[in-house]
């Protein structure tokens, strides 16, 4: 009876598939989760700063009573953060549940939305849930790593696309969109969203542009560089008329009171965002750099905190790859669920130095 009363768009729909966590790989293999490091989600391995953990402590004394539905101190500190206005940001269970408000106010049945492939496959899972049909551009792979093919996505909008996305830098190759390149895409009748999920790890973004087009929206996140990943909170930037819409959709309470307490108290503290991104981008270099002396592997260079690596002249795929990680304590991303890449891909993010240098050591035996 259940199979008949699903929305047909659902059934085809395959669930999201997180990177494993360390109680998985630690009961499979039965390894010590304590020794596991984690280099497969993209998380900040040096955690939230002391000013936000002891915010979470304060908060947990008012988890009795609801929470501020539009998180308005969030909000105001935000507002600071970015240099725009309050009425331009609305704040999210997470940068995903922003992603779901854009699709949710703009696609109908029958609508379509590009999507540059590979990336964040939950942009795709949106639009066919909401009956929509993503139209998908690859990404050109250059000698220096992957860019976005602007023509190609300019080529594909027509009367029925109402949404690009872009991921900048995107998930899992690490490219960024050139402002200018964005700007001929915002000149076209339709939404664009850029998911600026790792931005802070590349020094720029197009926070800039929102004055200029009403048409962009950005989407960003306490989950990177911030290390509230499992507090879910992110937020969202365009013009008030979109935010407006945004809030008479989105459903109360989706930011709880701890996860405001604790955003607020990570974006006062500069420093520690300073030191995560400077040792990130650090490891990051460093990790690049070596890589690139294992002849048999190909490392894309990134912009965020990850690196992406084709494998396939190991004469192993990236599973193998994974799987023998796993059994050494080492968690990375076999990305041949990444629409666009194939069984050769795999992702790793960037730890402390002391988890960079371990992987390090195992991939380049493994590699041998």
């Amino acid at each position: 009876m259940i199979e008949k009363l699903i929305r047909p768009n659902i059934k085809g729909i395959p669930p999201y598939v997180p990177g494993k966590s360390k109680e998985e790989i630690a009961q499979e293999f039965g390894l010590d989760p304590e020794k596991i490091i984690k280099l497969a989600s993209n998380e900040n391995p040096f955690g939230p700063s002391k000013t936000a953990i002891d915010a979470i402590g304060t908060a947990s004394s008012k988890i009795a009573v609801y929470p501020d539905s539009v998180a308005r101190d969030l909000i105001a500190e935000l507002s600071k953060y970015l240099g725009i206005k309050k009425e331009q940001i609305i704040t999210g269970n997470g940068s995903d549940e922003i992603l779901d408000l854009t699709v949710r106010l703009f696609i109908n049945e029958g609508n379509e939305a590009i999507i540059s492939t590979p990336t964040f496959s939950v942009y795709e899972s949106l639009i066919k849930i909401a009956s929509g049909t993503p139209v998908f551009v690859p990404l050109k792979l250059k000698k220096h790593g992957f860019k976005y093919d602007t023509h190609g996505i300019l080529d594909n909008i027509n009367e029925k696309t109402k949404l690009v996305f872009i991921c900048s830098p995107n998930n899992p190759t690490g490219n960024l969109i050139s402002e200018e390149e964005v700007k001929k895409i915002l000149e076209r009748e339709t939404i664009v969203l850029i998911d600026e999920a790792y931005t802070e790890f590349c020094g720029s973004s197009l926070i800039g542009l929102i004055n200029e087009y009403e048409n962009l929206i950005i989407t960003r996140t306490f989950s990177k560089a911030f290390g509230l990943a499992g507090l879910r909170v992110g937020y969202g930037i365009a013009c008030k008329k979109i935010i407006d819409y945004m809030f008479r959709i989105k459903v109360p309470f989706t930011v709880n009171t701890v996860a405001q307490k604790a955003a607020i108290a990570a974006l006062k503290d500069r420093q520690h965002l300073k030191t995560t991104i400077e040792t990130t981008k650090k490891g990051r270099d460093h990790l690049f750099v070596e890589l690139s002396k294992i002849d048999s592997i190909k490392v894309y260079p990134s912009n965020a905190n990850f690196l992406l690596i084709n494998v396939k002249n190991t004469g192993k795929t990236a599973g193998k790859i994974a799987e023998r990680l796993f059994k050494n304590g080492i968690i990375t991303r076999d990305c041949k669920n990444f629409r666009g890449l194939d069984e050769y891909h795999l992702r790793v993010s960037i730890g402390t130095m002391e988890e960079n240098l371990k992987f390090l050591k195992e991939f380049r035996h493994i590699c041998q």
